[in-house]
């Protein structure tokens, strides 16, 4: 299909000094500005329309042949790798700009992103979306989010988090510590600073809406295990130069990353994940996935009950109050379980019965944890 342009769109673009100058160059470059900005895979514009409309906007008569010469030239020097898709004899598609350094629709994606990002202030979204939306059509513009209004409570500084993003990123890369300190919001609404920290950063991590960095943190005893720092907490972060602490132990835990990350952080904070088994009625399994994917698997599934089905999980899952008040809003639906011997933890297919006296652990810590909570909530009632 070929386009033709109103002369609505002709006014605003001569408006924005679309063509304003008449010479040769200027017409090759704003040739290549209507194909990029109007053009796609479906929609294209002939080369007498282009003729008409540069000429309305240069004030000053535009031929086709022109045109057209232009137009191959650009197919033939293929500016920042655009090319022009030159129509067959009898097609009636127009001239089309193809391999565009972005394409319509991933435009639209970035634009998307944008729109319903938290991180970035209302101003910059607009002014990085306008550029981005250059390189789509009108049709998918017309296709794209509307504004997304964002909860943007009162928080901390966006700029702190991606320069301890950027920093975290430098660190992973050259595989090297990284320093840093935390902030603490008072009560009084002063700002604290505490630490300073130093780490084997491992990886960064997005996890229902916010940024983690994960490090390797190494106990007193020697012994290494990951924690969880959110990177709105992080100030002052500096990339050491100095060598990780243990290579290999670091780049282990890089390679569980993506298998581990969703139930050891999303709603459960900043802290040493544990493996823990839950009880779960058949009622409430779909909360369980929601909170810990839906490639959790349920074992030693019992339907024995009618409708009161009954099965067992294995999550990881870091000791807080988020995690026992959610555990608390299940109504017993949803109970820590104590594992049941090596066989029976065997059978879960993410945990190892050869573990079997760390997951005990686990559940005393959970279970005496979980315990200090509802105690500590039943006092505050006195």
């Amino acid at each position: 299909m070929s386009r033709t342009f109103t002369e609505e769109e002709i006014s605003e673009l001569k408006e924005s000094g679309f063509a304003a100058s008449s010479t040769s160059r200027s017409r090759i470059l704003s040739a290549l500005d209507l194909l990029v900005r109007f053009t796609d895979e479906r929609t294209g514009i002939s080369a007498s329309e282009i003729a008409r409309v540069i000429g309305i906007c240069s004030e000053k008569p535009t031929s086709e042949n022109a045109i057209l010469k232009d137009l191959h030239q650009i197919s033939e020097s293929m500016p920042m790798g655009i090319r022009v898709a030159i129509p067959g004899h009898g097609e009636n598609v127009g001239f089309r700009a193809v391999n565009k350094p972005l394409s319509s629709e991933e435009a639209i994606l970035i634009s998307d992103v944008l729109g319903t990002s938290s991180f970035i202030g209302e101003g910059q979204k607009d002014e990085i979306s306008s550029k981005v939306l250059a390189f789509s059509s009108d049709y998918d513009v017309d296709e794209s989010v509307e504004t997304v209004f964002v909860d943007r409570k009162a928080g901390k500084d966006t700029d702190a988090i991606f320069s301890a993003l950027h920093a975290a990123s430098r660190a992973i890369r050259t595989n090297e510590r990284m320093a840093f300190k935390k902030q603490v919001h008072l009560m009084n609404g002063s700002i604290v600073k505490i630490g300073p920290y130093e780490e084997d950063p491992v990886a960064i991590v997005f996890s229902f809406g916010r940024y983690y960095l994960e490090i390797m943190h190494v106990d007193e005893s020697g012994s290494s295990s990951p924690y969880f720092h959110r990177l709105d907490d992080i100030v002052d972060p500096v990339v050491t130069g100095k060598p990780l602490s243990d290579y290999e132990k670091v780049e282990a835990l890089r390679t569980r990353v993506v298998a581990d990350t969703r139930q050891r952080i999303d709603m459960f904070g900043s802290d040493t994940a544990r493996t823990l088994f839950l009880k779960v009625s058949g009622s409430h399994a779909k909360y369980v996935y929601e909170r810990f994917g839906h490639d959790l698997k349920f074992c030693h599934i019992d339907e024995s009950g009618g409708d009161n089905v009954v099965g067992y999980a294995c999550v990881n899952v870091m000791l807080s109050p988020t995690f026992f008040r959610w555990l608390f809003g299940m109504g017993g639906a949803v109970k820590l379980a104590k594992p049941k011997g090596k066989r029976w933890v065997g059978s879960f297919p993410n945990a190892a019965a050869s573990d079997f006296g760390s997951y005990m652990r686990d559940y005393e810590a959970a279970a005496e944890g979980y315990k200090a909570a509802l105690e500590a909530a039943i006092l505050q009632l006195a």
